[in-house]
């Protein structure tokens, strides 16, 4: 891959550039006193931490999300929405399409519902009933136009409220 290419991949898609870096430095070896394995490391948890961030915007989105669905409470319900915009459009921000494979939404979507039910559970309400599957794809809770609204009415649908 040569320099446009590279400058490119940085670009259009940090978390493979990291990983593509990290490769080449390891393919280094030798003994020229710069520690390839080390440095390769570090630049592979610079993807990682990518990743994560990733990760934690979409848990974060969902369990707002989910509080939106069965809570009937009034307020804070505009705040959930402006948590739910701000994580989406954060992980939109850091998405790269080589992270598809390593984020996985299923585990993501267990986590946030168990969140979103202790959480409603602590101010009182009634917590999550029943296991739904996760009902969206990365693709779906990234999109530009993410209407919360649908994605709401979407989790109740899955859950057999609608």
């Amino acid at each position: 891959m040569g320099k446009a290419a590279r400058d490119d991949l940085y670009e259009r898609d940090f978390f493979a550039w990291t990983q593509d870096q990290a490769a080449r430095l390891r393919a280094l070896g030798g003994d020229n006193r710069f520690d390839a394995e080390r440095v390769a490391e570090e630049i592979e948890d610079l993807g990682a931490s990518a990743r994560r961030a990733v990760e934690s915007h979409l848990l974060n989105m969902l369990v707002h999300l989910l509080k939106l669905a069965h809570s009937p409470a009034d307020q804070p319900r505009a705040g959930w929405i402006d948590e739910v915009l701000r994580h989406q459009g954060e992980a939109g921000i850091h998405y790269t399409p080589s992270m598809r494979q390593y984020v996985d939404l299923d585990r993501i979507w267990w986590r946030a519902r168990h969140r979103a039910h202790v959480s409603l559970v602590n101010h009182g309400e009634a917590g999550l009933a029943g296991a739904p599957a996760n009902p969206f794809s990365l693709d779906e809770l990234l999109v530009d136009a993410f209407d919360p609204g649908a994605a709401k009415d979407k989790i109740r649908q899955a859950a057999g409220d609608q």
